[in-house]
């Protein structure tokens, strides 16, 4: 056991499942904080009546002493870790319930752990204890970073931005970019450009008298045709019949 000013943290034990047979979490109560981190495939699980979908890297923080279970079957491959350890003050962490670590680091650091656990028992509970308070420290990071992404998304929302674009622009794979996004706010990253740069072109066809060809050029189109093309995809009518529907109305409201 060690202590961290005054909270004491205990490492438990650890291992890596990881099945290709059809498999489902069965229901247990344990008096550890449990972490999940997946690897591979899909882990069904709940907790106190709340359900989480875990895909890869994904990674759960699970309670002591309440009951969790897996929901459904998980087909395929599945591999995850899991890990147990007892804290006094675990709020002191920061670590939050649900978050995507940096791949690369969780997986080093658990791989790391599942040998000293052999090795070195002493070292694997300081190990520990760093990757829980750098995981707390880069998941509120995390969360003020997407509020950078976001309003630079909002800030350029007349440029055809891309995933990939914005991904790269901040040091992040576009995978783990749409799920942070999905795990924030519900949906991922290409969902949150497409509607803020609906927002700006309707915006521009509200506030503005210029003509649909204008705007198309505004906003990045190569040409007329799939400016009107993207925005009937996604509003289901064409920009000339919806500046005709709400231009007078929105005046009015003015």
């Amino acid at each position: 056991m060690i202590k961290i000013k005054d909270m004491q943290l205990e490492y438990g034990n650890m291992g890596l499942f990881d099945s290709d047979k059809a498999w489902v979490h069965p229901t247990v109560t344990v008096n550890t904080y449990e972490i999940i981190y997946v690897v591979e495939g899909q882990v069904h699980i709940r907790e106190a009546g709340k359900n989480y979908d875990l895909v890869k890297g994904d990674m759960l923080l699970l309670e002591p002493g309440i009951e969790h279970g897996g929901t459904q079957t998980s087909y395929g491959r599945t591999s995850f870790y899991w890990l147990h350890y007892h804290c006094t003050k675990q709020e002191a962490l920061g670590l939050p319930k649900h978050f995507v670590p940096d791949e690369v680091s969780a997986l080093r650091v658990l791989n790391e752990l599942m040998h000293l656990q052999q090795a070195n028992p002493v070292v694997a509970e300081l190990t520990l204890a760093r990757f829980l308070l750098e995981a707390g420290r880069e998941a509120e990071y995390g969360n003020k970073r997407l509020a950078e992404i976001t309003a630079y998304i909002r800030a350029n929302s007349r440029e055809a931005l891309s995933v990939v674009d914005v991904a790269s622009r901040y040091g992040y794979s576009p995978d783990h970019l749409s799920r942070m996004f999905k795990k924030e706010f519900g949906y991922d990253a290409k969902t949150a450009i497409v509607k803020n740069r609906l927002d700006y072109i309707e915006s521009r066809l509200l506030n503005s008298e210029y003509s649909i060809k204008e705007i198309a050029a505004q906003c990045g189109f190569e040409d007329e045709n799939a400016f009107v093309k993207f925005f009937k995809y996604h509003t289901k009518t064409t920009p000339t019949l919806f500046r005709n529907k709400f231009f007078h109305v929105h005046l009015n409201s003015k």
